[in-house]
């Protein structure tokens, strides 16, 4: 007995609906899972830390035993966010001059973009640097403000509005006039 073609039809959108709906489901899953699993009271997993003040650096010491303090940017040329902070980061930049050394320090990618970038930034070419894996940095631009030992004495993650830049400014100026 061969079915109706009605039948054929209904079956055939039965089977469409329920494959709309699984993913329809699937995506509220997706998106609305970190809200779900607060509401059950399940912790998300966080994020490694940016580097907290007094942290040793994971770097090599290299990158930071010249000078007394030394400011180390990690930004790269394809960062939306890098460009947008370009001015910003070209002052924090010049600040170090004559008082430390403003190293910067670029993911694996394009390594001639990222050296042109930080030449913008005023970066001299010998100091700048391919990252290590395994960095607590979890976005560019990210500064870090070491001593000659390596010591964190500041860390920023983003640039943010121009208050928060003048604030990471004042405190950069006031740490390396000490």
């Amino acid at each position: 007995m061969k079915p109706s073609a009605d039948r054929v039809l209904h079956r055939a959108s039965v089977a469409a609906s329920a494959g709309l709906v699984l993913m329809l489901a699937a995506t509220l899953v997706y998106v609305g899972w970190p809200r779900v699993a607060n509401y059950f009271g399940a912790k998300p997993t966080a994020a490694p830390p940016v580097y907290a003040a007094g942290d040793r650096v994971d770097v090599p010491a290299a990158w930071y035993a010249q000078a007394p303090h030394t400011l180390i940017v990690f930004a790269r040329a394809s960062c939306t966010a890098c460009e947008r902070a370009q001015p910003f980061l070209k002052d924090a930049v010049a600040r170090m001059q004559g008082k430390g050394a403003a190293v910067m320090a670029h993911p694996e990618g394009a390594p001639d973009d990222d050296r042109k970038f930080a030449r913008s930034l005023g970066v001299a070419d010998d100091h700048i640097f391919l990252t290590t894996p395994g960095l607590r940095v979890r976005a560019t631009p990210t500064m870090v403000l070491v001593d000659r030992q390596g010591k964190v004495l500041g860390a920023w993650e983003g640039a943010g509005k121009p208050e928060r830049q003048a604030a990471i400014l004042k405190v950069v100026d006031e740490t390396i006039s000490r």
